[in-house]
């Protein structure tokens, strides 16, 4: 067993033992990197850093429990935002499913990247998830065949990449740990990565029709095609629904200052970092700075932000259908 991994289960046990044997939320240390471009987490020539995920283990787990990976929005795990991760983790214990919260924000000195993007590349966001992962995976209280992946809008996002085999082989070997489920609130595929392979794990998405911060359509095409890769896709739209529709307590109205890709069009190859279709046109040989260029030039300011009851409702029973299917949870 890798010495990371050996210190991340040490602090699992320990971490139960100072509880008293209660099953608590804890605090595990995930070693990761930050890679700035594509290309750094695809070589894995970025700068090692640790980051944290919060744990929270159903309290009538009778032997290794099956997970999910909570991966925040771009609010973080502060605010309304991280009070509805906690809340999901919640429920999930409530059926019997392990929750891991990770902060990709808080150990590298981010609060926000609503109105700036750029503060935090994704790929580090998707390097956490793998490396959480794998901390998941050698801990003997979880089905390591039964860990899924969670997000909202960026955290949407990272969702989806984690279903694509080029980005999984970046931080993990061959025969190691794959996801066994992919959960997508609202996450955007306005840039749209595709891959010569996927992981072949049922995929769930969740998206309001009215969104017009993450437009439904990209990722209903990214499903589409991940569909068409091999993996089951359910994909939920909830008419008239805006973004966030499931975030209790939020933002609620037009969020002036929020940074949105809606109106980009980009379609990436992951195994190549090539562009293959870029403003609705098929592109060929396009540089770094070509796209660079087309991608500030696309990206627009406001969006609206509502809560909605009943599609939060709704939601609540689409995940615990699909979690029954998938991992076999009781009723």
């Amino acid at each position: 067993m890798a010495g990371w991994i050996r210190v991340a289960v040490l602090a699992l046990v320990l971490g139960l033992a100072a509880a008293g044997g209660v099953r608590a939320q804890e605090r595990i240390a995930i070693p990761s990197e930050t890679p700035p471009l594509l290309g750094a987490y695809l070589h894995q020539k970025a700068p090692p850093t640790t980051v944290v995920g919060y744990l929270y283990m159903p309290a009538n787990a009778t032997g290794p429990a099956p997970a999910l990976i909570l991966k925040h929005s771009s609010g973080g795990l502060t605010g309304a935002d991280g009070e509805n991760v906690r809340a999901w983790a919640k429920t999930l214990n409530g059926w019997g499913v392990a929750a891991f919260a990770v902060d990709s924000f808080g150990p590298r000195g981010v609060g926000s990247t609503v109105s700036d993007q750029s503060q935090l590349p994704q790929w580090a966001d998707l390097a956490d998830s793998f490396n959480a992962l794998k901390v998941l995976a050698a801990d003997p209280r979880i089905d390591k065949s039964r860990i899924g992946i969670m997000g909202w809008s960026r955290g949407g996002t990272i969702a989806m990449l984690t279903a694509l085999e080029a980005a999984r082989r970046a931080v993990i070997d061959a025969d190691g740990p794959k996801f066994a489920a992919h959960i997508v609130f609202y996450g955007s595929a306005s840039t749209q990565f595709r891959d010569t392979a996927t992981d072949g794990a049922p995929m769930l998405f969740l998206h309001g029709s009215a969104d017009d911060y993450v437009a439904v359509g990209p990722t209903k095409e990214f499903a589409d095609w991940a569909q068409s890769m091999g993996d089951p896709v359910t994909f939920i739209t909830y008419p008239g629904a805006y973004h966030e529709f499931d975030v209790a307590g939020g933002f609620n109205g037009y969020a002036a200052a929020v940074q949105s890709g809606r109106n980009c069009d980009a379609v990436i190859d992951l195994s190549t970092g090539q562009v293959v279709r870029m403003d609705h046109k098929p592109a060929n040989g396009v540089t770094v700075a070509a796209y660079g260029a087309y991608f500030k030039s696309c990206i627009q300011s406001g969006a609206d932000l509502h809560y909605n009851a009943q599609a939060r409702a709704d939601a609540v029973q689409q995940v615990h259908a699909f979690l029954q299917r998938v991992f076999h949870i009781a009723g």
